[in-house]
């Protein structure tokens, strides 16, 4: 998410131009047809792997599924490969242009905010302490709080707690339910800077949430930055 990255921007791993990705998945040796499973180290459990799943469908990308997780998969004894990475040869990628209306930029955000706050709900994955306000941003030029009626749903509530997997069905649908979330909701989602909001579209499109989801890439690095004192709140 380093590399492929939009190096212009002041803010950190913000997604890449089509053509970046496109010769990124090319020097990979992979192709459009192809069958990709993500996943996270061991010691992770779940973090990017959501987040870089999302980026290959959001430019184009059918058949992209993230490995729940490879913490599970190691200790259910499947194969394993050990040594060196196999690099494929080069093969082109084409250039896939994505739907503008799975992102939501600031000014947008910021204009439904002001203008038509009825019109969705914002879902928050950072830690509490931050999104509460309680705990200040190690980071000096960061605001702590958050969005105007904001819900948060942090990362690790959707993670089982020892394995770091995604939790059953059942259980993230009565997660999200107590939470407030509308199930037919327009939803944005929003974290720190856009990596593990993509891990809740992922369990909310699982469960059936969200008749629209934009996912903010800004996030809070943006939004702490650039949004008027009025519209970062603490509780």
């Amino acid at each position: 998410m380093d590399m492929v990255s939009d190096t212009t921007s002041p803010y950190p791993q913000m997604l890449p131009a089509a053509s970046q990705f496109a010769a990124y998945m090319g020097q990979l040796g992979i192709q459009p047809d192809d069958i990709l499973v993500v996943y996270d180290a061991f010691d992770v459990g779940t973090y990017s792997a959501p987040r870089a799943a999302w980026t290959c469908r959001y430019f184009g990308h059918k058949s992209v599924y993230v490995l729940n997780n490879f913490r599970l998969y190691v200790e259910q004894q499947f194969p394993i490969a050990e040594g060196e990475l196999l690099n494929l040869p080069h093969r082109d990628y084409p250039v896939h242009e994505p739907n503008p209306n799975q992102t939501i930029s600031f000014d947008e955000l910021r204009s439904l905010i002001l203008q038509r706050p009825r019109e969705y709900q914002i879902i928050d994955s950072r830690i509490p302490g931050r999104f509460s306000g309680a705990q200040e941003e190690a980071d000096p030029s960061l605001r702590s709080g958050h969005m105007p009626s904001a819900i948060n749903i942090p990362l690790a509530a959707i993670l089982d707690t020892d394995t770091k997997a995604v939790l059953p069905l059942d259980r993230l649908k009565a997660l999200f339910q107590n939470a407030g979330v509308q199930q037919s909701s327009h939803l944005i989602l929003t974290c720190n800077s856009g990596i593990t909001a993509a891990a809740l579209d992922l369990v909310l499109q699982e469960v059936g949430f969200g008749s629209e989801r934009r996912l903010y890439d800004g996030s809070w690095m943006e939004w702490t930055r650039r949004a008027e004192s009025a519209l970062v709140i603490k509780d």
